[in-house]
């Protein structure tokens, strides 16, 4: 056969060829197996099964095209330079390389698609309501608003790891919202006073108390200046108040509060206290009157030249809350006795009481104490113990009292058993107001 023809030859059989290949790719055809012939020698070719991309395909095919061009030549090299055998069969490869495969899988890697699931919020209504026991403009929430969910089922699609789409299959509700509520507050009353329904507030002056919103309704009391009343309701120009165990209407007017009046708090504190203070006060328990008020009152007295009281006002204020006395009652009594810490008595033997003493011979029948903070601390305990309270009343240390000179728990029932002079009680409970009213 001249050169030619065997070009030729070859020309016509390489489309057969790949229609083998593909006959053999979809299953038509089996590549046919013939024994093979001792007298024939052959070339194995080994093939590295791994995924090509697309520059390897194409590799691959060149390659593949030179082989069978190789095969149709009837030549192949051997081991030797010398042999030269032509092939009439080719050998089935057992790791065939599958071209359809590389090139649909070198197409389909840069598109990706997958499906997931996913919880989504619905959003939340909110609804304002008016409240006019709210100060104006002021608002309070009355339910709090909570998101819904639903479960999405969705495809992304991925370009080159990119996400270039995502399209939702399916819906699923899991909850449904929740509507917040507000109130916004109408009242312009509450706005300027700055308070609200419920708080404390204060008179500026001396005034009524009516059953009814209106000067021609009947009385309830009269209500003192500086005086604490609680907010319960607000209208028209009128407070729906009570003080004390009482209620009624009073003028919006003429009641104040604390951020609008400062210092009115504390004015009508010690305006409380003043007006617990009479003859006939319980002496049995604390004065009401704070550390800072106990130094307050017994510091800067012209008459307590050695600042004995004022040195142990603290002791006077603790003492009232360890044995639940008057710690003011205990120091008037003191200052009256010892003239401010002035009598001999005092002076020698740090007795500011009296304690112990009888009119015919003072000096030498009152008691000798270590200290004046051990004799105010005795003596607090003696007056608990016998003067001010009844036989078996719990007192201090798990003790009950005695008894044994009560009279009342008043500055005249301690008068009757701890000293001779009937207007003592008047003298004490004077120097008591008048230190009451320097807080």
């Amino acid at each position: 056969m001249n050169q030619k023809n065997m070009k030729k030859n070859q020309t016509e059989q390489l489309p057969d060829l790949f229609k083998e290949l593909q006959d053999i790719r979809y299953g038509r055809a089996r590549p046919k197996e013939e024994p093979l012939k001792e007298e024939i020698k052959f070339n194995r070719i080994q093939v590295i099964d791994h995924k090509f991309n697309a520059i390897g395909a194409i590799i691959g095919i060149l390659f593949l095209i030179l082989f069978t061009t190789s095969i149709h030549s009837n030549y192949i090299f051997a081991t030797s330079e010398e042999e030269k055998v032509a092939i009439s069969e080719f050998e089935k490869n057992k790791k065939a390389l599958n071209m359809m495969d590389i090139i649909s899988s070198n197409i389909s890697e840069s598109t990706k698609k997958e499906i997931i699931t996913k919880e989504v919020k619905i959003d939340y209504e909110t609804e304002y309501v008016e409240n006019s026991t709210l100060p104006k403009d002021e608002e309070n929430i009355i339910q709090v608003g909570k998101f819904g969910a639903i479960e999405q089922t969705v495809i992304k699609t991925y370009e080159n790891n990119e996400l270039i789409s995502e399209d939702i299959i399916g819906e699923t509700k899991l909850s449904d919202p929740t509507k917040q509520i507000i109130e916004v507050g109408t009242s312009e009353y509450l706005k300027e006073k700055s308070v609200h329904i419920g708080d404390t507030m204060y008179t500026k002056e001396r005034m009524y108390m009516y059953k009814e919103p209106t000067e021609e309704a009947g009385t309830v009391c009269i209500i003192y200046e500086s005086i604490d009343v609680k907010l319960v309701s607000e209208k028209d120009g009128w407070c729906y108040v009570t003080v004390d165990g009482l209620e009624g209407y009073v003028k919006g007017d003429l009641i104040t509060s604390e951020i609008e009046t400062p210092g009115i708090k504390e004015k009508s504190r010690k305006k409380r206290l003043l007006l617990t203070v009479n003859s006939e006060m319980q002496l049995n328990k604390p004065s009401g009157l704070t550390k800072e008020d106990f130094k307050k009152v017994l510091s800067g007295n012209q008459g307590d030249k050695e600042k004995i009281f004022e040195n142990n006002a603290e002791l006077f204020y603790d003492i009232e809350q360890k044995y639940n006395i008057n710690g003011i009652f205990l120091a008037s009594i003191a200052i009256h006795e010892s003239n401010w810490g002035t009598s001999n008595i005092a002076k020698q033997k740090k007795n500011l009481f009296g304690f112990g003493s009888f009119d015919f011979s003072a000096f030498e029948s009152s008691t000798t104490f270590e200290s004046y903070q051990y004799g105010i601390d005795y003596v607090a305990k003696v007056l608990v113990k016998y003067y001010i309270n009844e036989k078996d009343t719990p007192i201090y240390d798990g003790e009950t009292a005695v008894g044994t000179y009560y009279n009342g728990a008043t500055v005249s029932g301690v008068n009757v058993r701890y000293a001779s002079d009937q207007n003592w009680s008047t003298r004490v409970f004077n120097i008591m107001k008048a230190l009451y009213e320097k807080i």
